[in-house]
């Protein structure tokens, strides 16, 4: 009962209500472990009915038990993914409030707790940082977050810095792969559904010799039909083509010493954005200057089918070596994406504007790590983190009368207007963070971090006529370079009132570092954004370890928020003055019954920025051309875009045994309140629910099949929105309709 008394106080319900919480579904630390096992034996080993598993993460850079952690996370096994018939790590987003993980042509921008942006553009980083296996990675195809070798995925939320090598403002999102094991182990899947969809995946591993064992890592997806149609040439838009394969080599040599070297590739093939978004009128960039409306939410009405594809590849060594109560760790990484981009800009049948995107992104890391291996009473690691990265568009390129006539050679060839722009971006850091029980249940946290972020940019333009025949410069070169020196910290308290209740206390700082705008460049480099966050939660597992209720509450104060703006058809950053945002989370799971588990998870924000003067401000030109006018607004006290005032997910699983097999049955309902899409708060995403169901029969422990359904009310939902001045006005991205389909699954 006082378990029940302390939690009531804290989620400002009564004890007696907590018995009655209603069945929705999600939980900051469940794991997501949709079925939970029969009976569970509590340490007296008496038998005590259905109980919520314990889930171990890494968020601390050690395995521990998530309710032991003083940090909001979230995190998903694998059994849960595969459930819920989760084939791409981004659909964990209607599982997880507050966080947008919407690919924008192609590149996975999370968005968490209303920070990030939502710029696809390379030299971008995220605002969350996004590991996997503990190598961060600045970019990364969505093709590869389609892995069938997911262990676990965590949620972090807040600044994080002192642990973790590449600092971030935000959060993180880790993604832990299975390694190989010695013991020879094969699971498979193939699936086919709606729009002519085709997927599959297969991970296989054994081991070669005395402690050497291998494992390989392969999915794909191919989607021959898109969700609608170019009107103008006939062919498929919004569709998604990806495979990844993925391999791991493990060598220990012994108790103390342990060597993982991995290898990537990753492919993917992305419709990209070209309709008119709802409500809006757009026009032509030549004349006659008609107007123009959506062509169908899911349709475009192009002269030129927008893509975006990408080849990534990397790698990374991992050595972990033990000195008696020590243990040092070395993580080397390495990415290599190329990308074409192909965008009709003027986003119509007639042919007034293309662009190519020839991207590349090249990124080197080093990390080391030092730690003591007995965490009690003392906890401490010591790092230091290296980064590396070349971005680049060479070249690129506009086309069409809208920059310059096609033939001014006479000769048909097509004539363009090259630019060239690179950024090199090097960081150094040292950070370190320990944790010391001072009395029992009582730990206190410190931790800090200082890095120095060198940049450097560059960039031309040059004339090219005739395919070649002449080449006049239109740009000078330029030149720039930008350096930031910046210390964070952080400082926690947690106090474990009970066995199973931890109160916790938290500040945090860190930034998002600055970057130059390559489409084209143009100087100078945007400023770092940096936040300070304040957070109070508690994580509590109750009612004879059936239900398990996490909370929080907290504040960040944003300085000079990174904002994306489209000016004349490119990707431009800016700063906002500063933003703030408030609110509060909830999340839990409940073992009912034997068999019978329901989750669920609220979010609500408060973000608004608090100095934005001069904002961008885009309005509807009811005349001619139409598109949009570009003014300015004072944006103070609007909401930051992407950023939902309340989301929730609520769901349930129910796993039973018959003659012929073992069913599991679930569902899971997420709501969002609706959004801004751009700082002036102009056009928004309405209010939606996306509604997600499977069942799944296993007639043995080596064979399943799963039916599934997303986005059961087919709702309309978009994934990104662009507003520009000029004729072409409001494009945007769709998000897919209701899917269906049927996967068969093996292992043994």
């Amino acid at each position: 009962m006082m378990n029940r008394i302390v939690i009531g106080l804290l989620c400002g319900i009564s004890p007696v209500g907590l018995l009655g919480l209603p069945a929705p579904a999600h939980a900051m630390a469940s794991g997501q472990d949709t079925a939970p096992s029969n009976a569970q034996v509590d340490t007296s080993g008496e038998s005590t009915g259905p109980q919520v598993s314990e889930i171990v993460v890494t968020a601390q850079k050690r395995s521990e038990n998530i309710q032991k952690v003083p940090l909001a996370v979230t995190a998903f096994s694998s059994e849960a993914l595969q459930t819920r018939a989760i084939t791409n790590v981004t659909e964990i987003a209607t599982l997880t409030p507050g966080l947008s993980l919407n690919p924008n042509a192609g590149a996975i921008l999370p968005i968490l707790r209303g920070i990030g942006n939502p710029s696809n553009a390379v030299g971008n980083e995220s605002s969350v940082a996004v590991y996997v296996d503990g190598v961060y990675y600045s970019r990364l195809p969505a093709g590869f977050f389609s892995l069938d070798n997911i262990e676990r995925v965590e949620v972090l939320k807040g600044p994080q810095g002192t642990l973790f090598g590449r600092n971030s403002s935000g959060g993180v999102i880790q993604l832990v792969t299975s390694d190989p094991s010695s013991t020879t182990k094969v699971k498979g899947r193939i699936g086919y559904g709606s729009f002519n969809t085709l997927q599959g995946g297969l991970y296989a591993t054994t081991g070669l010799a005395e402690n050497l064992s291998v494992d390989v890592a392969v999915s794909g997806v191919k989607q021959k039909d898109g969700w609608g149609k170019n009107l103008a040439t006939g062919k498929r838009v919004g569709y998604q083509d990806n495979f990844t394969a993925r391999s791991k080599l493990l060598w220990e040599p012994s108790s103390d010493t342990r060597v993982l070297l991995s290898a990537f590739y990753a492919y993917s093939l992305d419709s990209q954005l070209g309709n008119t978004y709802p409500g809006t009128i757009a026009g032509y960039l030549s004349p006659p200057f008609d107007a123009r409306t959506n062509a169908g939410f899911y349709n475009t009405n192009q002269d030129v089918d927008s893509s975006q594809k990408y080849n990534g590849a990397g790698g990374s060594l991992r050595i972990e070596q033990s000195f008696g109560a020590v243990r040092f760790t070395s993580t080397t990484g390495y990415l290599n994406v190329k990308e074409h981009g192909i965008v009709d800009l003027d986003y119509g049948p007639r042919p007034d504007a293309r662009a190519d995107f020839f991207g590349k992104t090249e990124q080197f890391t080093q990390e080391f790590q030092i730690g003591n291996r007995d965490p009690q009473p003392l906890t401490w690691i010591v790092g230091l983190f290296y980064y590396n990265t070349l971005s680049s568009y060479h070249p690129l390129r506009f086309q069409g009368p809208a920059f310059i006539p096609g033939d001014v050679l006479g000769d048909g060839t097509l004539n363009a207007a090259d630019y060239d722009a690179r950024q090199r971006a090097k960081s150094y850091a040292g950070y370190a963070q320990l944790t010391y029980e001072v009395a029992p249940g009582l730990k206190v946290t410190g931790g800090a971090r200082y890095s120095a972020d060198r940049m450097s940019g560059s960039g031309s333009g040059e004339l090219t006529l005739g395919g070649g025949a002449m080449v006049l410069p239109i740009a000078p070169l330029i030149k720039d370079t930008d350096k930031t020196n910046k210390a964070s910290f952080k400082a926690a308290v947690d106090y474990e009132v009970a066995s199973d209740v931890l109160l916790y206390a938290t500040f945090s700082s860190g930034y998002k570092s600055a970057n130059y705008n390559l489409l084209p460049f143009s100087p100078p480099a945007t400023k770092p954004e940096s936040i300070e966050a304040y957070e109070l939660g508690f994580k509590a597992t109750l009612l004879d370890r059936r239900l398990r209720i996490n909370g929080a509450v907290f504040q960040y104060d944003v300085k000079n928020p990174q904002v994306q703006l489209l000016v004349n058809n490119a990707i431009a950053f800016s700063n906002a003055g500063k933003a703030r945002v408030r609110g509060a989370e909830i999340e839990g799971e409940l073992a009912v019954i034997d068999g019978l588990s329901v989750n669920f998870a609220a979010s609500y924000l408060d973000p608004k920025y608090t100095a934005y003067a001069d904002a961008p401000a885009y309005t509807q030109n009811a005349a001619p051309p139409y598109g949009a006018l570009l003014g300015t607004t004072d944006a103070s006290g609007n909401r930051l875009p992407q950023a939902a005032k309340f989301t929730s997910t609520v769901g349930a699983s129910y796993k039973f045994s018959s003659d012929a097999g073992e069913w599991v049955i679930g569902a899971d309902w997420y709501h969002n309140s609706g959004f801004f899409w751009q700082p002036d708060n102009i056009l928004s995403q309405p209010a939606y629910d996306r509604i997600n169901a499977q069942v799944r029969f296993a007639p043995s422990e080596a064979f399943y099949v799963t039916a599934w359904v997303k986005n059961l009310a087919d709702e309309k939902i978009a994934t990104f929105q662009g507003s520009q001045a000029g004729p072409s006005g409001f494009p945007y991205i769709p998000a897919p309709p209701r899917t269906y389909g049927v996967t068969l699954g093996f292992g043994f």
